[in-house]
């Protein structure tokens, strides 16, 4: 088995926004009264859902090579619209993201070739939440320090500790009468800051004017949409549906389960993902006959580039692979060495 070692490419800077805006966490409905801290962290992600609100966030993502700014006004309308306007750099300003609950929409106005996915609010993404929290729950010591201010608002303060090694640290920053996160903080094993974003003013209550959202053009408002890629979260369903015979890998560093697998070019390859809660590995496998784009060989390369995940290729036994995750290079080598 041939094999190389590789640090991803750097994807357009819009991939970072994968990981930080949106990091998976669950609402649980618990008493209002009893108010621990994992309570308050399974409420602080769905909380955009239920929120009138307009900000601006900024965004900073450390890697050793570079650090950069990404800054963002954002407005969320319950219970699953949110908007986002991409304010600087210049390399992606005017750029913007819907969700209307339906779909997520990239585009730029007067341009023909928005980009679409699933809602952030749909079924498979409230599934997927969920899980990610319960592993979370398993994986991570929860704590809460004092309470700060944040944009001048009142805030919780929870951290995550990771538990194994290899796993990420993350302190969040939730309102306290919305529990909608206004800051967070992520750190590698290491005890190094990563990535970080925080709202530097936010309002609530605001009513959305029409003048705000009319670059909006009907098409995107009103087309139906198709999911891109088939995602299916039963292994056994995965095996059925497969076009070819799978690869899985025997071995996972502690605390990763499997989460979902996504057929991909007409299902000729196939994604399989895993995950601890807060990080995802990747291993993509296909026939070697079959060529596909390389968006489709790695999905969430562009991401997972941004926090400096490591990629693995090599051929075996008729197929690709592509192993992409964001571990030692000792834990890598170890799971593709378990590929069967």
């Amino acid at each position: 088995m041939k094999k190389s070692s590789m640090l991803l490419s750097s994807g357009r800077i819009l991939g970072c926004i994968f990981v930080g805006l949106f990091l998976p966490l669950s609402l649980m409905v618990m008493p209002a009264l009893a108010m621990e801290p994992e309570i308050i962290l399974s409420l602080s992600l769905e909380a955009q859902f239920q929120v009138d609100a307009e900000g601006i966030k900024e965004t900073r993502v450390c890697r050793e090579e570079e650090s950069y700014i990404i800054r963002a006004k954002i407005i969320y309308r319950k219970p699953d619209f949110s908007y986002i306007l991409y304010l600087a750099p210049p390399m992606i300003k005017g750029r913007r993201i819907l969700d209307n609950g339906k779909f997520r929409v990239e585009y730029i106005p007067g341009m023909n070739n928005p980009k679409h996915s699933s809602s952030l609010n749909s079924s498979l993404a409230k599934k997927r939440r969920k899980k990610d929290l319960n592993l979370i729950l398993a994986n991570y010591t929860i704590s809460q320090s004092p309470d700060e201010y944040i944009a001048g608002r009142e805030v919780y303060v929870i951290s995550l500790i990771h538990q194994y090694p290899d796993s990420p640290g993350l302190k969040r920053w939730i309102d306290k009468e919305t529990f909608l996160p206004l800051k967070q903080e992520r750190y590698n094993s290491e005890g190094k800051l990563t990535f970080s974003s925080q709202f530097t003013e936010i309002h609530f209550g605001r009513k959305i004017s029409e003048e705000e959202l009319n670059d909006i053009p009907e098409s995107v408002k009103d087309r139906s949409f198709l999911p891109p890629h088939q995602v299916i979260s039963d292994i056994e369903e995965l095996k059925e549906i497969s076009r070819f015979p799978l690869s899985f890998p025997k071995y996972l560093p502690v605390g990763y389960s499997f989460q979902e697998g996504v057929l991909l070019n007409g299902g000729q390859r196939v994604a399989l993902t895993y995950t601890n809660g807060l990080k995802i590995i990747v291993l993509s496998q296909g026939p070697m006959n079959v060529k596909t784009e390389d968006s489709d060989q790695v999905p969430f390369g562009e991401a997972l580039s941004k926090i400096g995940a490591k990629t693995e290729f090599w051929s075996g036994e008729g197929k690709t692979f592509v192993l992409i995750a964001d571990i030692s290079e000792e834990e890598l080598t170890k799971i593709m060495e378990s590929i069967e």
